[in-house]
């Protein structure tokens, strides 16, 4: 029974290819992200009108 190398030799990776001119300050947000925070944001916003229009009476406002 031979016994095999762990430490073989490997190909070097290969360079990043330039997807055109961009530069490399600029980074983009996918479409995807910006919608789905988009989605949390008006979620959250309609939990809270839910809740303050359910609880409004209860609530103890000391302007009132």
């Amino acid at each position: 029974m031979a016994l095999k190398s762990y430490n073989i030799a490997m190909n070097a990776a290969a360079p990043k290819r330039q997807l055109g001119k961009r530069s490399s300050k600029h980074h983009s947000v996918p479409h995807i992200y910006t919608t789905e925070t988009t989605g949390l944001l008006i979620i959250a916003l309609l939990i809270l009108i839910v809740t303050l229009a359910r609880y409004w009476h209860f609530m103890r406002w000391s302007l009132r």
